[in-house]
């Protein structure tokens, strides 16, 4: 627990610095393409057409281009996606069950991860998300099958070894859950400038197949 908790603020801590950087980032962009626009006009006062002017007019006009897109960015990453998935309440079993903590896991990281989807690139969280939320809900099914076990009256004889097992599996499915929460947290408060995030696909597609691997063997 202290070690997701450690994650938590970390990710956090990514995150609010890289809102910090896309706001600045917008308004230096801004400032600058402010700068060429007054610079083309001071040019433009002049009698013809110069060189130098259309140079300064283009480079303004991929300026204020540049200004729109760190505006956009900074937009998304600090006010959030308005498609924020939303993360239904459900029903925890009795603190003595053994599937209590690790629920209690799922529900926490479950939140932590429809924050980060919120503010990664739209072609890589969807996906992300739908196959999460997926799994969480089959994760919720095989506690189930742990919560009707405990309470049989007469258990078989080999009751405590499938009740092992059923626990044993729904640790794994939890843990797999919570890496692909830490990898989405870990590309969620990257610099969108920064070489290593134009990997977040294929590392959030890793995290998300082995989550999905690891679902479907649950029943087996």
């Amino acid at each position: 627990m202290a070690g997701a908790r450690s994650s938590g603020a970390s990710a956090q801590h990514r995150l609010a610095r890289k809102r910090s950087l896309s706001r600045r980032g917008f308004a230096y962009r801004l400032l600058g393409a402010a700068g060429l626009i007054a610079l083309t006009a001071e040019i433009g006062d002049l009698p013809g057409l110069e060189v130098t002017e259309i140079a300064a007019g283009l480079a303004a006009l991929v300026a204020v281009f540049g200004a729109v897109e760190a505006g956009v960015r900074a937009f998304r990453i600090n006010l959030g996606s308005p498609a924020k998935p939303k993360v239904a309440a459900s029903e925890l079993p009795p603190q003595s069950s053994r599937a209590y903590a690790p629920l209690v896991r799922l529900a926490s990281r479950e939140r932590e991860l429809a924050g980060h989807v919120a503010v990664l690139p739209a072609e890589v969280a969807a996906d992300t998300w739908r196959h999460a939320d997926a799994a969480a809900r089959e994760l919720r099914t095989h506690a189930a099958r742990i919560t009707v076990l405990e309470n049989r009256s007469h258990p078989a004889d080999d009751g405590q070894d499938t009740l092992d097992r059923l626990a044993s599996r729904l640790r794994e499915g939890i843990s797999a859950y919570e890496r692909l929460t830490d990898t989405a947290a870990e590309l969620a408060g990257q610099d969108p400038g920064l070489p290593a995030a134009t990997d977040a696909g294929p590392r959030l597609a890793d995290a998300t197949d082995a989550l999905v691997g690891l679902i479907r063997g649950l029943a087996s």
